[in-house]
């Protein structure tokens, strides 16, 4: 018996799937895309009004790390030409190593700004730029010591946070923390979005919910000038 041929029912079936997918995938992180914007004025003009110029950084940094992420996944997912949605989604992949560190940097610049957290700072921005160069100008793709990478990174910022409980408030150190959880279990489902459609939309909104909890602890703790002292 001949194979299924391309316009099979099994085939066309796949294809309904595939479409569903990148459907879902689009809309999530387009929904993602709009809520990075919307942050983006909301932080800046905020430090702007209560802040000083580091917050104004800080804030600035985390919301372009924001808009790039959302910007390339949403168009990884919506463009349908190979090679650009090859390339963009390598660029997704390497510009989560940047989010990373932005997420960080606020936080950095508003309470360990100063003696050697500088140093902490420089090296949670060295290691996401030598992983958005892996990614981006290699094309190593995503795996499991991709994935690891991106947990290890993303929790080293609480290694300064917990030896300075004096100077990051608390509440400040719940919402980053809360961010990274909502990043880690996330990545269950990206390393098993091939098993269903729908898991890598799901990993999307898990996405969205850690970037909500950043976002969360630097309008509350970071944008507006607080009495803590830079360690």
């Amino acid at each position: 018996m001949a194979a299924d041929s391309p316009s099979s029912p099994r085939e066309q079936s796949l294809q309904d799937v595939a479409q569903r997918k990148e459907l879902l995938n689009t809309l999530t992180h387009g929904f993602g895309l709009l809520l990075s914007i919307l942050a983006a004025i909301i932080l800046i003009r905020t430090a702007q009004v209560r802040g000083d110029a580091w917050r104004v950084v800080g804030c600035g940094v985390f919301a372009a790390g924001l808009i790039a992420v959302y910007a390339a996944s949403t168009l990884s997912h919506l463009v349908s030409h190979p090679r650009w949605k090859h390339w963009l989604r390598m660029l997704d992949q390497g510009l989560i190593y940047l989010l990373i560190a932005a997420s960080y940097t606020p936080f950095a610049l508003a309470y360990l700004r100063l003696g050697p957290w500088w140093v902490f700072l420089g090296v949670m921005w060295t290691g996401a730029i030598c992983g958005f160069i892996s990614k981006v100008f290699f094309f190593h793709r995503i795996n499991a010591v991709a994935v690891w990478s991106y947990v290890l990174l993303g929790w080293l910022p609480t290694v300064p946070a917990l030896l300075t409980l004096g100077t990051v408030p608390l509440p400040a150190l719940g919402w980053l923390m809360a961010g990274g959880l909502c990043y880690t279990l996330g990545t269950v489902f990206l390393m098993l979005d091939l098993q269903r459609y729908h898991f890598h939309a799901i990993w999307h909104l898990w996405v969205i919910g850690g970037s909500t909890c950043h976002f969360l602890g630097v309008l509350f703790f970071v944008a507006p000038m607080l009495t803590a002292t830079p360690a």
